[in-house]
């Protein structure tokens, strides 16, 4: 027992782990506050073009409508995360940083009317970033980790196309989109 609250204790207090680690359990007591009260959980989701939905830039990568859809974007956040935090602490938060913020002000000037929640935009930008890091370094490393991305999560990208009702595509692909941006702009 001891060495499972050890193994917690560090996963939440050491860095690097704790970058992706808090953000996680944001996500978990995100999905939490929203199954409890779905008027708060649209108070903190993006509300495209209304001042209240600006809030969501900031909150609504951390809440979710469900487990479900938790259980689709934490893995996934995880992995791909820990793949841009190889490159650094400070890389990763860069990155971080700019998809969220961007994709989020996209999302509130562009979307849909609709209370866009999740963090699958995110997830969409740090694939976007590692496949544009690959195109423009050239690096052998960043080319055999976009090979595995896109063997692994190319399937995601399905998620761009405005098929599925109450999926924020827009999300989806303004994450996509200024993920490869970033990888550019960092690349110059």
């Amino acid at each position: 027992m001891d060495d499972v609250l050890g193994f917690f204790a560090r996963l939440f207090t050491d860095r690097p782990y704790c970058l992706l680690a808090w953000p996680g359990a944001a996500m978990v007591l995100g999905t939490l506050m929203t199954l409890a009260s779905q008027a708060t959980a649209t108070k903190l989701a993006i509300v495209p073009r209304t001042a209240g939905g600006l809030v969501g830039i900031v909150t609504a990568p951390f809440i979710h409508a469900n487990f479900a859809h938790l259980i689709a974007n934490l893995p996934a956040f995880v992995v791909l995360g820990a793949l841009i935090l190889r490159r650094g602490e400070d890389e990763f938060l860069r990155v971080s940083l700019m998809i969220a913020g961007a994709q989020g002000v996209l999302l509130w000037l562009c979307g849909r009317k609709a209370a866009h929640m999740g963090m699958s935009g995110v997830i969409f930008g740090f694939f976007g970033w590692l496949v544009g890091l690959a195109w423009f370094t050239r690096a052998t490393d960043d080319l055999l980790i976009a090979g595995g991305v896109l063997v692994f999560y190319g399937g995601m990208l399905a998620g761009v196309a405005p098929a599925r009702n109450g999926t924020s595509w827009e999300g989806h692909l303004f994450g996509l989109i200024v993920g490869g941006g970033v990888a550019w702009v960092l690349n110059q």
